[in-house]
């Protein structure tokens, strides 16, 4: 499993080199969370595991939140994190789970994700206004393995 650092590092890094071979997609905080919920998600899917192992999912207002995460880059409010981030270390497979969902989601706007999160279990069963309930990831393994 991956250190959450790693993957968001890894996030900065594909939106970066997108951006050298002339595409650009932002990459908000706000959509950093969204990513990293469905590489969450990807993971259980396609290799039966978490992805991230040092940090628990909160539901918030706006969908699945890292508080950590968001705390380091609610600096940048809505515009884009930059790309000073750092290295990452992460298993072939791992790189594989973060760049499927990046490739998949990364032209999507940040709001669109949250209302994809709005309709999904792991975030309707845990969120209740006023309260960042955390979503086990038991939830989060169920929801993106059933089928």
């Amino acid at each position: 499993m991956a250190h959450v650092k790693d993957v968001v590092n890894y996030l900065v890094y594909l939106r970066d080199e997108d951006e050298k071979n002339g595409e650009y997609y932002s990459l908000s905080n706000l959509k950093l969370q969204k990513l990293l919920y469905y590489c969450q998600g990807g993971h259980y899917r396609w290799d039966g595991e978490a992805l991230i192992e040092d940090a628990d999912f909160e539901a918030w207002r706006y969908g699945p939140v890292i508080p950590d995460v968001y705390f380091q880059f609610s600096k940048y409010g809505q515009n884009d994190i930059p790309n000073d981030i750092g290295e990452f270390d992460l298993s072939n497979d791992e790189a594989e789970t973060i760049e499927a969902v990046w490739n998949q989601l990364k032209s999507l706007h940040a709001y669109s994700l949250v209302d994809s999160t709005h309709k999904e279990d792991p975030w309707v069963d845990n969120y209740k206004e006023g309260y960042n309930n955390i979503i086990d990831d038991a939830d989060i393994q169920e929801y993106f393995t059933k089928d």
